[in-house]
């Protein structure tokens, strides 16, 4: 029963939000990390709490005692994290920022440590900041894990966010036309292992192509008839489309940004008068992210054009269902559709 509550309470610290909680929490994880001896003489590998990381050595907790272990006699480390820790990392929410930053600077003296989750910790802050644009304090993060963490997978993943921070402070500060240059340079590499930096410049990439494509057409009304004007249409049409559909395609679990690009993909069919294919699309994204920000607005704008669509009436007469109080609730979406569009 003690060690149920005090799992639950090192749980709950770890996943506390201010700076002074996770700093208690790191004195009270008890003996979860496991130290190696450089010289096995010394004797087998014990364990132990870590409470930080200080430039001469780890200071560790076993039992009542609490010393400084010198990092010449440490030969390797094995973190334990609770799963309060373990949620910090993976979240790495924008609220967690406190948090996360007392993890970082208790654990990074020790980044090249073999065995260190110093890395882990500073990942999370870097992808933190970013959401609150912090992106000077991430950069200088990730930079340092890419350059000098133990571990090749996690130098590879600080390395990839370096580079997503960077495109981000290129949209920031360069011209328009260089930005777009770069964001096309990226997307024909196709890193995919990189899912923040692809998402982005397609994201960023739909829009340019999107309002191109709608250019195009208000400055050509007849570009149906124009053998010029017409392939240009037809290319920002098919680039803004592909780029909507990228996420869902490719990286389906990033749920946002899927639910997102299915929306981006309607507002182009509807664009364009494709009846059919925006009830497709929008029964997709009902189906597949039921819960995104999108879900009311597709629901809206779905059954009026399936009853267009049943009727004959064309696009442009689709409204939104007036809403009345005896309605009854929508059902489940259908299930999800196969798409044609790279077909045609």
């Amino acid at each position: 029963m003690k060690s149920l509550i005090c799992l639950a309470f090192l749980t709950a610290g770890a996943l506390a939000q201010t700076a002074d909680q996770a700093d208690r929490a790191l004195t009270q994880r008890g003996e979860l990390d496991e130290i190696r001896w450089s010289d096995p003489i010394k004797g087998p590998a014990f364990r132990a709490g870590i409470i930080r990381a200080l430039p001469d050595g780890l200071e560790v907790r076993r039992g009542a005692m609490k010393r400084v272990l010198p990092y010449d006699q440490i030969g390797g480390v094995k973190f334990g994290l609770t799963m309060g820790e373990r949620q910090l990392i993976a979240e790495a929410k924008a609220d967690a920022i406190p948090a996360l930053r007392v993890f970082w600077e208790a654990r990074h003296p020790a980044i090249k440590l073999a065995g260190s989750t110093a890395g882990d910790f500073g990942l999370a802050l870097a992808r933190a900041l970013r959401e609150t644009k912090g992106y000077a304090e991430a950069q200088a993060i990730a930079k340092e894990i890419a350059y000098e963490d133990h571990d090749p997978a996690r130098r590879r993943r600080a390395l990839a966010e370096t580079e997503t921070l960077a495109f981000i402070q290129v949209m920031a500060t360069a011209k328009p036309e260089e930005v777009e240059k770069r964001a096309w340079a990226i997307t024909e590499m196709a890193e995919e292992s990189n899912a923040d930096l692809m998402l982005l410049v397609t994201g960023f990439l739909m829009q340019k192509e999107f309002t191109a494509l709608k250019q195009v057409e208000a400055d050509n009304p007849r570009w149906m008839e124009d053998d010029e004007v017409k392939p240009i249409r037809e290319r920002h049409y098919h680039r803004a489309l592909d780029l909507a559909l990228y996420p869902s395609l490719f990286h389906p679990r990033r749920r946002g940004e899927s639910a997102d690009g299915l929306w981006q993909a309607a507002q182009i069919y509807l664009h364009t008068h494709d009846s059919a294919r925006v009830v497709a699309v929008l029964e997709d994204l009902l189906a597949l992210y039921a819960d995104s920000q999108h879900t009311g607005k597709a629901k809206e704008l779905l059954m009026p054009l399936k009853a267009n669509l049943e009727s004959g009436k064309p696009l442009t007469e689709a409204k939104p269902a007036e809403k009345s109080k005896d309605s009854e609730p929508v059902g489940p979406p259908p299930p999800p559709k196969r798409y044609h569009l790279f077909e045609d």
